[in-house]
């Protein structure tokens, strides 16, 4: 499967890097690494552990598409670092990453993955490269 980085989950990862949310170290030997098992999907084992992937839900139940990968205990501040992914069309796309610091900023993050779905499903995405 192809993995295609859309403009939001670059702005994103640009952004949690800026403010030292994750460090080059962490996303070289633990993020990307888990992030290219995508290729795989869905037949890497790590697919079925919930700690790692979940269906995305909102205030409306399941995202159709949408999924989250999940890292606990990142960067110096130990967060929960969160990339909404959405699978389409046989691509995986990853469109955001976050930091869940509440159940508040999980809804408003799955609301905008499903923007980005609806976005992407309507061919209203750009992206900036392919893993």
């Amino acid at each position: 499967m192809d993995i295609l980085i859309t403009e939001w989950a670059l702005d994103t990862y640009l952004d949690l890097k800026g403010r030292g949310v994750i460090t080059r170290d962490e996303y070289k030997n633990k993020i990307r690494p888990d992030v290219m098992r995508l290729k795989a999907f869905p037949n890497d084992p790590e697919f079925s552990n919930s700690k790692f992937w979940s269906p995305a839900t909102g205030l409306g139940g399941r995202i159709p598409c949408g999924f989250k990968m999940k890292w606990h205990q990142v960067g110096p501040g130990l967060c929960q670092l969160r990339v909404g992914v959405a699978i389409y069309n046989g691509e995986a796309l990853l469109c955001r990453a976050y930091t869940k610091d509440n159940s508040s900023t999980e809804m408003r993050e799955m609301a905008k993955l499903k923007l980005h779905i609806s976005q992407i499903m309507n061919g209203l995405h750009q992206t900036r490269g392919k893993l």
